[in-house]
Protein backbone atom coordinates (compact mmCIF):
# COMPACT_ATOMS: atom_id res chain seq x y z
CA UNK A 1 0.00 0.00 0.00
CA UNK A 2 3.02 2.30 0.40
CA UNK A 3 3.35 2.50 -3.41
CA UNK A 4 -0.16 3.90 -3.82
CA UNK A 5 -0.25 7.58 -4.72
CA UNK A 6 -2.49 9.60 -2.43
CA UNK A 7 -5.47 11.33 -3.98
CA UNK A 8 -5.76 14.83 -2.58
CA UNK A 9 -8.03 17.81 -2.93
CA UNK A 10 -6.54 18.95 -6.24
CA UNK A 11 -7.03 15.53 -7.87
CA UNK A 12 -10.66 15.57 -6.69
CA UNK A 13 -11.19 19.08 -8.05
CA UNK A 14 -9.53 18.24 -11.38
CA UNK A 15 -11.78 15.20 -11.79
CA UNK A 16 -14.90 17.18 -10.96
CA UNK A 17 -13.91 19.99 -13.31
CA UNK A 18 -13.32 17.48 -16.12
CA UNK A 19 -16.77 15.93 -15.66
CA UNK A 20 -18.53 19.28 -15.62
CA UNK A 21 -16.64 20.69 -18.61
CA UNK A 22 -17.47 17.63 -20.73
CA UNK A 23 -21.12 17.48 -19.68
CA UNK A 24 -24.08 18.66 -21.73
CA UNK A 25 -23.71 22.44 -22.38
CA UNK A 26 -27.41 22.98 -21.67
CA UNK A 27 -27.06 21.36 -18.24
CA UNK A 28 -23.90 23.40 -17.55
CA UNK A 29 -25.79 26.59 -18.40
CA UNK A 30 -28.60 25.47 -16.09
CA UNK A 31 -26.06 24.95 -13.30
CA UNK A 32 -24.54 28.37 -14.00
CA UNK A 33 -27.95 30.02 -13.71
CA UNK A 34 -28.67 28.13 -10.48
CA UNK A 35 -25.35 29.22 -8.95
CA UNK A 36 -26.04 32.82 -10.03
CA UNK A 37 -29.54 32.68 -8.54
CA UNK A 38 -28.17 31.29 -5.27
CA UNK A 39 -25.57 34.06 -5.21
CA UNK A 40 -28.21 36.71 -5.90
CA UNK A 41 -30.70 35.36 -3.36
CA UNK A 42 -28.17 34.56 -0.62
CA UNK A 43 -25.05 36.65 -1.31
CA UNK A 44 -23.78 36.42 2.25
CA UNK A 45 -24.08 32.63 2.27
CA UNK A 46 -22.39 32.39 -1.12
CA UNK A 47 -19.53 34.64 -0.04
CA UNK A 48 -19.18 32.67 3.20
CA UNK A 49 -19.03 29.41 1.22
CA UNK A 50 -16.10 30.67 -0.88
CA UNK A 51 -14.47 32.64 1.94
CA UNK A 52 -11.83 31.97 4.51
CA UNK A 53 -14.34 30.99 7.23
CA UNK A 54 -15.66 28.02 5.30
CA UNK A 55 -13.85 24.71 5.21
CA UNK A 56 -11.17 24.73 2.54
CA UNK A 57 -12.60 21.86 0.53
CA UNK A 58 -16.08 23.43 0.42
CA UNK A 59 -14.62 26.70 -0.80
CA UNK A 60 -12.55 25.04 -3.52
CA UNK A 61 -15.40 22.74 -4.49
CA UNK A 62 -17.92 25.52 -4.99
CA UNK A 63 -15.44 27.62 -6.95
CA UNK A 64 -14.43 24.66 -9.14
CA UNK A 65 -18.06 23.90 -9.94
CA UNK A 66 -18.82 27.55 -10.65
CA UNK A 67 -15.82 28.06 -12.97
CA UNK A 68 -16.21 24.71 -14.70
CA UNK A 69 -19.72 25.38 -15.93
CA UNK A 70 -18.90 28.83 -17.35
CA UNK A 71 -17.37 29.48 -20.73
CA UNK A 72 -14.10 31.43 -20.79
CA UNK A 73 -16.04 34.36 -22.23
CA UNK A 74 -18.41 34.43 -19.24
CA UNK A 75 -16.33 34.76 -16.06
CA UNK A 76 -17.99 35.82 -12.83
CA UNK A 77 -16.97 39.46 -12.56
CA UNK A 78 -16.78 39.53 -8.76
CA UNK A 79 -14.93 36.23 -8.37
CA UNK A 80 -11.25 36.20 -7.72
CA UNK A 81 -9.61 32.84 -8.17
CA UNK A 82 -8.42 32.15 -4.65
CA UNK A 83 -6.69 28.86 -5.34
CA UNK A 84 -3.78 27.87 -7.47
CA UNK A 85 -3.69 24.52 -9.05
CA UNK A 86 -1.08 22.08 -7.83
CA UNK A 87 1.61 23.93 -5.89
CA UNK A 88 4.95 24.28 -7.62
CA UNK A 89 8.36 23.90 -6.06
CA UNK A 90 9.00 22.72 -2.53
CA UNK A 91 6.21 24.65 -0.84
Amino acid sequence: MADRKLTGMFELLDALEGVIKTSDPVKREELTKTIDAYHNDFPEDFRWAIGAQSPTLLSHLLLAIDWSCRSDAQPRSHSVRLIDRKPEGNA
